[in-house]
């Protein structure tokens, strides 16, 4: 059994002296050591955070610019297309202009070869037309 004496108050006494000396030696600076830790993890996620909010707003920056390089290039692609639009209508007009002034020069040149080749065969046409008509015929026509 176990018996009340002098020797359970010097157990509590010793037990105490070593909770006493285990909490100074032992548990105080693992908690020290922890807390220091936490505020250690601590300061690093308030660092995560703030670097994840900048990364974030650097992101949209960059996606801003993206976006408004894009505008530009496509509006400055546009203006090269209408001036390019413009210069080739402009070469067309003026090959148009002078492919009609050539036919026209060239339908002037015609009529007037016609025109000369008429009068140069006017005088012979009567005696073509005997020719002709004798070599239809088979006889001589008067």
């Amino acid at each position: 059994m176990i018996d009340i004496d002098w020797t359970l108050f010097v157990q509590i006494a010793n037990f105490l002296f070593l909770v006493f000396l285990l909490n100074m030696v032992l548990f105080r600076p693992i908690r020290g050591i922890l807390k220091e830790r936490q505020g250690l993890i601590a300061g690093m996620q308030t660092d995560i955070a703030s670097l994840t909010e900048s990364e974030q707003s650097v992101r949209q920056d960059i996606q801003g610019e993206l976006l408004a390089a894009r505008k530009s290039g496509i509006n400055r692609r546009d203006m090269i297309k209408q001036e390019g639009s413009a210069v080739e209508a402009g070469m067309l007009e003026k090959a148009k202009a002078e492919v009609d002034e050539e036919m026209a020069r060239t339908a002037a040149q015609i009529k007037a070869d016609v025109a000369a080749a008429r009068e140069a065969l006017r005088p012979q046409v009567e005696s073509f037309a005997l020719d002709l008509a004798t070599k239809i015929l088979g006889r001589e026509v008067a």
